[in-house]
């Protein structure tokens, strides 16, 4: 009984690893948290940038997913065109626990007046937890299920991906899972597998306040999952829209193809936090058995205020001055002063008594 329940729990151990949401998380605020799928966004934004984010996936459902993340990223100001970032997520699947923590190093080049290249890279652990003591099983006598026994395994992980952007444009790629590193050497059945993503976007400006964003992200697995047994795992699109007031409010909606739409929100607080919420609504059969998911995203942005040297301040406002008055001055209106009078002022013209009566014929 032992054995045969140890090659069930580590069989249902690689099968549920080789899920598409399973490995990688899945995201509906992928715009704001997009780090999550590809590296090289690191360093985009001239300024540091910090992520707490939860996902509650399929509410209702008994051991439906639920994922935390935490992120800090941003350009390094000693090294021209350098990023660094760093990103913690934890993952609740069932009996399994996934905890994984990134380091990443991202390079930013300019390619025209207007578009930019980042190139990013990460590396880091992923380590697996199965709760063998939460296991409801049928034989209450199983030595194996005694006492807190959990099956461990640690695996080194990469990720690699290209951002091509600008103020108005973004086109992503990436790779997740890149190494198909073994989770655990003594049974090869479970192994990562690469996840790879595409993203565009264009921004949209509708008039002086509002403005369009519509999206879309591809997601595509590996379909040899592992070695003779294959799996078809077609591509999934998202297709996103928002709609944004001022650059401080937004609204949208998202459909992810065989799975789930969402309602997304948003506010932005003095320019430097970010919240936002995401509702989904399941579209699969599963829909039966759960009330939808929710996301919550939290984003804080370190954005300083321009610091002018008063000098610098004072000398542009008496050079503003003078070329407004240069401008006000119309050609023409000068007055010019009389001659031998430097005063511009009318000679006094007193008869002058002394002098002699001109003679009358």
């Amino acid at each position: 009984m032992k054995n045969n329940f140890k090659i069930v729990v580590l069989i249902a151990f690689a099968f549920s690893l080789t899920g598409r949401a399973q490995q990688q998380s899945l995201y509906t605020n992928y715009l704001l948290n997009d780090y999550a799928y590809n590296p090289a966004v690191v360093g985009a934004k001239p300024y540091l940038q910090a992520n707490m984010y939860y996902r509650d996936q399929w509410v209702g459902f008994e051991g439906a997913p639920k994922t935390y993340l935490m992120s800090l990223y941003g350009p390094l100001k000693k090294v021209k065109n350098v990023a660094l970032g760093g990103m913690v997520i934890s993952d609740k699947t069932g009996l399994i626990t996934t905890n994984t923590g990134y380091l990443t190093f991202a390079y930013h080049l300019k390619v025209t007046k207007k578009t930019k290249l980042g190139f990013g890279l990460s590396g880091g652990m992923k380590q697996y937890t199965v709760r063998l003591y939460d296991v409801k099983a049928y034989d209450k006598g199983d030595e194996y299920l005694q006492g807190s026994s959990t099956y461990n395994a640690n695996v080194f992980d990469a990720n690699a991906g290209l951002y091509f952007y600008s103020e108005r444009f973004f086109l992503g790629l990436s790779s997740m899972n890149m190494l198909n590193n073994k989770i655990d050497r003594s049974h090869p059945e479970g192994k990562l597998v690469s996840h790879f993503y595409a993203t565009i976007g264009y921004n949209i400006k509708l008039s002086k306040d509002f403005a369009f964003q519509p999206s879309i992200l591809c997601k595509y697995n590996n379909r040899d999952l592992f070695g003779k047994y294959r799996v078809s795992l077609p591509a999934q699109l998202e297709y996103t829209g928002k709609f944004s007031y001022k650059n401080m409010v937004w609204i949208g909606g998202n459909y992810r193809t065989d799975d789930a739409v969402s309602f997304m929100m948003g506010v932005t607080v003095i320019k430097k936090l970010n919240i936002a919420y995401a509702y989904d609504y399941s579209l699969s059969t599963i829909k039966r058995y759960n009330q939808g998911g929710h996301e919550i995203c939290l984003q804080y942005n370190f954005i300083k205020k321009k610091v002018v040297n008063k000098d610098e301040e004072d000398f542009k406002a008496k050079d503003n001055s003078i070329k407004q008055s240069l401008k006000n001055k119309k050609p023409g209106t000068e007055q010019k002063p009389a001659e031998g009078n430097p005063g511009n002022k009318q000679e006094n013209k007193t008869p002058d008594t002394n002098s002699e009566p001109k003679k009358q014929d």
